[in-house]
This record gives structure tokens, sequence and C-alpha cells, in this order.
């Protein structure tokens, strides 16, 4: 039976769970998918309604909203046998997941027979901004398909911009998180550097955010820089910078530079046992 009115969403993670409940606060009908429990009983209390598989909402949902970690996940949730292009006879599939382009073709070519269609849509803002409904969406793909889910798009983000063909929002997002990535290593090592001149990191920020080197990003890191507070984070540096310099090569761009800031979040990874968010290169390059 397709519930026509439903909006399928998979993954509850720490921004999706926020963008399924504004959906569910803004009157949409949802119907959500995670592998964890937890998000999916605090989103019934909510409002929303639990899927008990990916497939149900294949079956019921005509605009299903992707938002897992990586590109595998998105294969699998899309391709994989009782997927949703397996289930799902018509409809739309927004992927919000940061993944690289060759990902996103791979994972469109196998819809281009079917009546479904993709559109990326990858977003920015953090947790904050997905559970207060402020994110910026970076979309590409069909114009006509793109309008017509704008109430979706609405309902979750508060700058929504269509930049062009599928792969458009993708590679915007890409572009945002490859700066943000290089970035935080020349953050840390300024400071790393004025920390082992014996200046106090505190006095140099509070100058520094009046210096041309202020940013949004500088100000972020607040916490990390004077305090020494390393909250979780959603962006995944070195994901995401593979997925850029992956990109590059997918339209014959070079990325060195990107090439080596990912090499030293490799380098970082392994010393430190694991990013557990892109704020720890801050962590290894202060404390070392």
């Amino acid at each position: 039976m397709s519930d026509r009115g439903a909006v399928g969403f998979i993954g509850l993670g720490a921004m999706g769970y926020g963008m399924a409940r504004n959906l569910v606060v803004k009157g949409h009908d949802v119907l959500a998918y995670d592998l964890n429990s937890q998000p999916l009983q605090r989103l019934v209390q909510q409002g929303g309604r639990q899927a008990e598989c990916v497939a149900e909402i294949g079956r019921s949902c005509q605009q299903v909203m992707v938002m897992v970690v990586d590109g595998e996940q998105v294969e699998e949730v899309v391709c994989a046998p009782g997927g949703l292009l397996e289930t799902m006879k018509d409809g739309v599939i927004l992927i919000h997941s940061t993944i690289a382009l060759s990902e996103l073709r791979r994972i469109a070519s196998t819809v281009e027979t079917s009546e479904v269609t993709i559109i990326d849509c990858p977003v920015s803002g953090g947790v904050t901004g997905a559970d207060e409904g402020t994110l910026t969406m970076l979309c590409g793909g069909d114009m006509s398909a793109f309008d017509a889910q704008r109430p979706l798009l609405d309902a979750v983000a508060t700058n929504v911009t269509h930049l062009g063909p599928l792969g458009a929002g993708m590679v915007g997002k890409l572009a945002n998180n490859l700066i943000l990535g290089v970035g935080r290593l020349a953050i840390a090592e300024a400071f790393a550097m004025a920390q082992k001149a014996g200046l106090s990191t505190e006095d140099l920020y509070q100058t520094m955010i009046t210096c041309t080197a202020d940013s949004k990003q500088l100000r972020g890191l607040e916490g990390a820089i004077v305090r020494g507070e390393y909250p979780s984070r959603t962006f995944l540096g070195l994901k995401d910078l593979s997925a850029a310099i992956d990109s590059g090569a997918a339209v014959g761009q070079a990325m060195p530079i990107t090439g080596l800031a990912r090499e030293l979040y490799r380098l970082i990874d392994d010393k430190s046992d694991g990013l557990g968010g892109s704020d720890e290169v801050l962590r290894f390059l202060l404390d070392n």
C-alpha cells in the first residue's frame, strides 16, 4: 500500500534526527528508519512513525530523504536488495549525505531506467542547524523535481540553493568542507607554534579575531583553542577530504593542497587511535 503523503527518512544520526523532527513539527507525516532504535523511539514520541526496514519505506513513500554517513551506506540503502530502487515504483530520493561525486554518479546510473529521480542536497550548519531548522542546503538535479520538493527542503533549512545539474550540490558541499579541513590544520599549526613560543593561546585568540585572520571557523574553535574543549562534531575531515580529492579526479582537477591535508589527517588519525571528530587535529597538535 502506498501512503502518498508520507515522507521517508533514513538515518537518524546527530543531524538526521533534528531534520526528521523538524519535518514532523512542520506537519509532515514522517516514516523513519535507522539501525539504532533509540532515535527512532524518540521520533515516534515526537509524532513520527517507525519503519521496520528500508523496504517498507520504499513501498510506502514517494519522497525519501537519506541522511546516512558515507557513500557505501547510501549505496546500500538505494541499490542493495530490498533497497529503495527495488521497492520504489516512482518518486524522488533526496541524498543529504556528503559523498564523492563518483559515488553519486554511480548510484544515479542505477536509477536511469526507473521512474525514480535522485536529487543531491547535502547540508551545512552542523547539529545546531539541524536541530533549529536553519541549515544551508546545496542542491543539484532536475529543476522541476527540485521545485516539487521545496516544502520538504524548506522545513529543515533556511538557505536552500539549486546550484546546477545532478552532482552540483555535492561538489558545492565538498568545496565547503575542503576549506574547513585545510583551515583546521592551518589554525592548529598556528596556535601550536604560538604555544611552543610561550604565547598565551587565549591572548592570541582574542587578538586574532580582530585581525585579518578572523573567520567564522576560527571563532567556532574558540572552545578548543582557549579552554581545551573538544565536543563531538559532525564534520568528518578525513572522509570529506578523500571525497573532495575523488571528486576533483572525476572532473580532471588536480588537488595537491587537499591531498597534503588528507595525508596529515591520516597521520594524525593513526597516531591518535582515530579521529573522533576533526577538532582532534587541534588536540593533537596543541598537545604534542
